[in-house]
């Protein structure tokens, strides 16, 4: 708390940007980093680790302590294996080429987050794994690279519930390259 002549002034507290990942477990977890890495290489974009979205929201300092939630939350859920629907394609760089998944798990995954949370809780959950993320690919090519990456009907199991943080103080979520994803529960455990 500050003082501007009589007036006391509290300071906004400092937050940053979380998100939480659910991660495939093995063989896919390989066999998908490997597709993203040869289509980041294609492409010009970037690599990313396998992972389902679940939450993406605000911590802070003098907030709830994340470790103990992540491990709370994933304790609760046993892996899952989710079936893959159609390989969808959009001129969003975090959805250039993703797979759609049709499954209530997930948000029963956000909900329970989100009890957990301070932060809004704005983030519209449509359960994707994405392949690519790549904006302003021609909406042909596009469309060709859904077609040639098609999981339909697959199924592809999740074990791990992973924290997601910028690794610098200040930093955001949008370079996966400078996330820090050492924060992980395997589901169950």
């Amino acid at each position: 708390m500050r003082r501007t002549g009589m007036t006391p002034v509290t300071d906004p507290p400092i937050t940053f940007p979380v998100a939480f990942w659910l991660v495939p477990s093995e063989p896919w977890r390989s066999s998908l980093a490997r597709r993203i890495a040869t289509l980041a290489a294609a492409h010009r974009s970037p690599v990313f680790e396998p992972h389902v979205t679940i939450e993406v929201n605000r911590a802070g300092s003098g907030g709830p302590s994340l470790e103990p939630l992540l491990a709370s939350v994933a304790a609760s859920f046993a892996p899952m294996t989710f079936v893959a629907g159609a390989t969808a394609h959009s001129e969003a760089h975090f959805k250039t080429l993703f797979v759609e998944f049709d499954d209530p798990r997930p948000a029963e995954l956000q909900r329970q987050l989100r009890a957990g949370l301070v932060g809004p809780a704005d983030y519209l959950l449509r359960p994707h794994l994405s392949l690519l993320y790549r904006g302003g690919l021609a909406p042909e090519l596009r469309e060709s690279l859904a077609a040639a990456h098609r999981f339909d009907g697959e199924r592809i199991a999740f074990d791990s519930l992973v924290l997601v943080r910028p690794a610098s103080a200040g930093g955001d979520l949008s370079d996966p390259g400078t996330l820090d994803t050492s924060l992980r529960r395997t589901l169950g455990s």
